[in-house]
C-alpha cells in the first residue's frame, strides 16, 4: 500500500492558471480513500522566478488547504523546480517519520493543467499493481485553443494504452526510483523523457496508460523554447 503521496506542480507566471489547477487536484485528491496515503499526502507549488501573482494566489489557496505548500525558487528551469519540490518531499518525510520509499509516489502536473477527479486514484491503483512509473496521456482543453488548431495536436499524437509519449503534466514515480535515479534531471527541458528513459535503464516498471488523461493549455506563449507551446505554434 501507498503511504506518502506528494503531488508536484512547478509554476512560473502562472497567475491565470494555477487556481484552475490546484482545484482539480484538490478535487483529484478527495476521492484517494481513506487509509491510502491521505493523511500524508502533500501538494507543492514550487513558484519559479514567478514576477507574477502566482505566488499569492497559492498562498491564500493554502489558507484554506492545509496540505498545499508553496515552494519559491529562482531556477527558471522546470527540471531543477520538479527535483527542488522531490527533495523538500523527501527531507520532510524523513523528517517526520520513518517512510519507506518503495511504499511512496510521486505524481507530477503542470499549472497550466486540469487533472480528472479520477488522477490519483489510477495513479495509486497502477503504483499497487507494481508500476514504478506511470507515464500518462494529455490533451489541448478547448477553451483555450480553436478547434482546427487542436485537431491538428490530435493528428500528431496517438492517445492510446502503450502510447509512445511523455508529458511531464502527467507523469507519476515511485519514491524508490526517484532515489536510484538521483531524482528527475535537472534540465530546461525534456527532463519529463528523462526521468522515463533513467527509470528504465535501472529496471523500473514503465507503464504507458491514456485512463487518466489531463487536460492542458493550447497557449502559444510559450514557458521553455522548444516545448509544448512551441509545438503548438508550429502547428498554425
Amino acid at each position: 500500500m501507498i503511504t506518502h503521496l506528494g503531488i508536484v506542480i512547478p509554476a512560473h507566471n502562472e497567475q491565470d492558471e494555477i487556481l484552475g489547477c490546484l482545484d482539480s487536484v484538490a478535487q483529484a485528491r478527495a476521492q484517494v480513500p481513506e487509509g491510502l496515503a491521505q493523511s500524508s499526502t502533500r501538494i507543492l507549488v514550487v513558484a519559479d522566478a514567478c514576477t507574477d501573482e502566482t505566488v499569492s494566489r497559492v498562498a491564500d489557496f493554502a489558507e484554506q488547504h492545509a496540505h498545499v505548500t508553496i515552494l519559491e525558487t529562482s531556477f527558471k528551469n522546470v527540471g531543477s523546480a520538479r527535483n527542488f519540490a522531490w527533495n523538500h518531499f523527501k527531507q520532510t518525510a524523513e523528517a517526520e517519520r520513518d517512510v519507506n520509499f518503495d511504499l511512496t509516489w510521486i505524481a507530477f502536473t503542470d499549472a497550466d493543467s486540469k487533472v480528472p477527479t479520477h488522477w490519483l486514484t489510477t495513479h495509486l491503483a497502477m503504483a499497487e499493481a507494481g508500476s514504478d512509473c506511470l507515464v500518462g496521456t494529455v490533451s489541448p482543453r478547448p477553451d483555450t485553443g480553436s478547434a482546427a488548431l487542436i485537431a491538428k495536436w490530435h493528428s500528431h499524437h496517438t492517445l492510446l494504452e502503450d502510447h509512445p509519449h511523455v508529458f511531464g503534466a502527467n507523469l507519476g514515480i515511485r519514491g524508490s526510483y526517484l532515489n536510484i535515479i538521483g531524482g528527475m534531471p535537472e534540465l530546461p527541458l525534456g527532463e519529463d523523457a528523462a526521468t522515463v528513459a533513467a527509470v528504465l535503464a535501472a529496471g523500473g516498471n514503465v507503464r504507458r496508460t491514456d485512463t487518466c488523461r489531463v487536460l492542458t493549455s493550447a497557449r502559444l506563449e510559450g514557458r521553455a523554447e522548444g516545448g509544448f507551446s512551441s509545438f503548438m505554434q508550429s502547428l498554425r
